[in-house]
């Protein structure tokens, strides 16, 4: 690794307040370290909202207890949630899971909202909102994903970011199975900075209520109807 260049430093950033990209496929029940990151034992998040295209009311994710779950299907139901989220207490957090948000939200939404949005999909719609992006561990450097993440590091990091840095920082976080982080938050440099962070165990914060084990139940049921 060129420390001439670019020099790792473990991911340790508060990012309360921000709004997050988790992209890429994870291993399975893992995550990046990112609600360590978000929350504040003396200012909690007062709601908690998920954003979902399923059926019923569960994160994959980050599995806990919501108190508020939208499907986001169309612009009304953006509208829906951007007014809920104007006028729910706040601190508030959102876990939007894969689904395409829209540019116009992020002018609108407090900042006193915290965002995660996850997807596998590679976004169609602007990057620049986000105050933060985890990329999943990247196991073989010769793939689209790397050439991807590689691209939007140079594009929003450093615009001589080589690619040769990027396959020994690669080579180096495969081993010890990691994954890149980039952060602007509270970060001197307008292009912000690269972090390596180790992935870690989803756990589930609430046992599932009788609303969700309901709504697991019916959509079952409607895939058994469906075969």
């Amino acid at each position: 690794m060129s420390q001439q260049t670019i020099q790792l430093e473990a991911f340790n950033t508060d990012l309360h307040g921000a709004r997050i990209l988790i992209h890429g496929a994870f291993p399975a029940g893992k995550v990046p370290p990112v609600m360590e990151a978000i929350q504040r034992l003396r200012d909690p998040f007062k709601k908690k909202v998920l954003i979902t295209n399923t059926a019923f009311s569960l994160s994959r994710s980050f599995p806990c207890l919501y108190d508020a779950v939208f499907q986001a299907r169309d612009v009304q139901d953006w509208q829906l949630i951007l007014t809920y989220l104007t006028y729910a207490p706040k601190p508030s957090l959102v876990v939007a899971e894969e689904v395409g948000v829209p540019d116009a939200l992020w002018g609108k939404m407090p900042r006193s909202v915290t965002f995660i949005h996850l997807t596998t999909k590679v976004p169609q719609l602007s990057i620049k909102p986000y105050d933060a992006i985890f990329f999943a561990p990247i196991e073989e450097i010769h793939t689209s994903f790397s050439e991807y993440t590689y691209k939007l590091l140079q594009s929003i990091h450093r615009s001589n970011y080589t690619y040769n840095e990027h396959k020994e920082i690669l080579n180096e976080l495969r081993a010890a199975g990691a994954g890149i982080a980039w952060s602007k938050m509270n970060e001197p440099s307008q292009g912000g900075a690269i972090y390596w962070y180790d992935t870690v165990e989803h756990s589930v914060e609430d046992r599932l209520t009788s609303k969700q084990l309901s709504e697991i139940f019916a959509w079952l049921s409607d895939q058994f109807r469906a075969t």
